[in-house]
């Protein structure tokens, strides 16, 4: 009989080394969206491993099968939906940033983990993006500072 296998995504814009000698367990996410699917026994055991599961909890390696994650108990027996980590893509991130008022955003931003409130952050950097108050909301939680971030890289790139 076949053992379950189940996808675990990159969804962080660097690559993802992720390696548990104790199970003899290598395995690097180059890219975003990049994927493995992993044996759900082998898993759960790396759920053990502090390093991996924070990466997990974080939304930097994502699962979307909803049963395995209630399995794992990384999402609620009842949940329906993620509850945990929602995953945003670049035209989300763009939303947020640039068409949500400010309290929705700060609604939003704060159902996301840490990992992903410096993801959004990066990608504010990374797309110019300079609305003063979401820039100083997201610096509150994370301690990015996008707008200096910004004229920094400006002034990298005059040099």
């Amino acid at each position: 009989m076949e053992k379950k296998k189940v996808k675990v995504t990159n969804l962080t814009k660097n690559s993802i080394l992720v390696k548990v000698p104790a199970l003899s367990f290598t395995r690097e996410w180059l890219a975003q969206g990049s994927y493995f699917d992993i044996e759900e026994d082998l898993l759960e055991e790396l759920m053990y491993d502090q390093g991996f599961k924070y990466m997990i909890d974080q939304g930097m390696l994502y699962i979307e099968d909803m049963p395995a994650k209630q399995e794992l108990g990384i999402e609620p027996a009842e949940a329906t939906e993620p509850v945990n980590i929602i995953v945003l893509t670049d035209k989300e991130r763009r939303r947020y940033l640039v068409n949500l008022s400010q309290k929705e955003f700060e609604e939003k931003v704060s159902k996301l983990s840490m990992e992903q409130v410096r993801m959004l952050a990066d990608y504010a950097i990374e797309n110019r993006i300079t609305d003063y108050d979401k820039a100083e909301f997201l610096k509150k939680i994370c301690e990015k500072d996008i707008i200096q971030a910004i004229r920094l890289n400006d002034q990298a790139k005059e040099e």
